[in-house]
């Protein structure tokens, strides 16, 4: 069985593959255990902005039948890509930009990475003010996402 940080991964595969997977957990760690040697194969390991993108594009590989792109949406935010900081209206706007892109869909996933490293750095302690400016942004995020969908979509937001 997967240990506890693999979980998340789980999770996304799960959501992002439900018709695949059936919402079992056995399937998406099988589907998981093939992405990472496919990872592998191709160079060192990418952490996890590396996975959601291959995680995105065996989506859209898989989701060539007009079906399955019509039942989950999936968008990914690096927050370590942000031109701005991680609480800037950019980001925020770029959230908004993802939600938008996501909205049609009846079921999405939006996978939002490094977020923690963005607000505390390798190697810096997590000061009352950082961990603060992190929570206020998450909540921030969860109302936007909230605001942002429609009422009875099923939007999974993911913070790796």
């Amino acid at each position: 069985m997967s240990t506890a940080p693999d979980l998340p991964s789980l999770h996304l595969l799960n959501t992002v593959f439900a018709g695949v997977t059936g919402h079992d957990l056995y399937f998406a760690e099988q589907l998981k255990a093939g992405i990472e040697q496919a990872l592998a194969d191709t160079g060192p390991a990418l952490g996890a902005a590396g996975f959601a993108g291959a995680v995105q594009e065996l989506q859209r590989r898989l989701g060539a039948g007009e079906e399955e792109d019509d039942a989950h949406g999936f968008a990914h935010w690096d927050a370590a890509q942000s031109p701005g900081a991680p609480d800037s209206l950019w980001s925020r706007q770029q959230i908004i930009d993802l939600l938008k892109r996501i909205a049609p869909y009846g079921e999405a996933t939006l996978l939002i990475t490094n977020l923690r490293a963005a607000f505390c750095p390798p190697g810096c302690r997590w000061t009352s003010r950082r961990l603060a400016a992190y929570r206020e942004v998450l909540d921030s995020l969860s109302e936007l996402a909230a605001a942002r969908s429609r009422r009875h979509a099923n939007l999974t937001v993911m913070v790796l």
